[in-house]
């Protein structure tokens, strides 16, 4: 719990500086709309706001998106793998310069903000590749 509350200081205090950008390291790319990231030795998880895309396994939520998107949970698992995999293709032709607009935390210790590889908001580029949605964040949401 003390590291939650050790990152969240840390980026609170680096988000006051004037870009409101803190440079972050990609650690992994967990799906379409989620990453682990690292500040100075610390690891954690990034949402980036503004976007919901599908899930990669079959879960109750993956579920969830196939009734409420009248989908098969088969093309659900689908657009969420391809998401995963444009995510992972953007960040590999864009690694450097990778910048994090941190906007608080969610409900599961996630930091939620708009992620820049280059100057590029991801957030936005992900809602125009197929498999993410716009999705209005509330601290009740996922």
């Amino acid at each position: 719990m003390f590291k939650f509350f050790a990152i969240l200081a840390l980026l609170f205090l680096l988000s006051c500086s004037a870009d409101n950008l803190v440079s972050v390291d990609v650690v992994e790319i967990y799906d379409g709309d989620t990453i682990g990231a690292k500040i100075d030795n610390n690891i954690f998880s990034i949402r980036l706001i503004g976007i919901d895309c599908y899930e990669t396994t079959k879960n109750n939520r993956s579920y969830k998106q196939a009734y409420l998107d009248n989908l098969n949970i088969d093309d659900v698992i689908q657009k969420g793998k391809y998401s995963k995999n444009y995510l992972k293709k953007l960040y590999k032709k864009n690694n450097s310069d990778i910048y994090f607009g941190f906007m608080g935390i969610d409900k599961y210790s996630r930091a939620l903000g708009i992620l820049y590889f280059n100057g590029l908001n991801v957030n936005e580029k992900m809602k125009t590749q197929g498999g993410c949605k716009s999705y209005i964040y509330s601290n009740q949401g996922s």
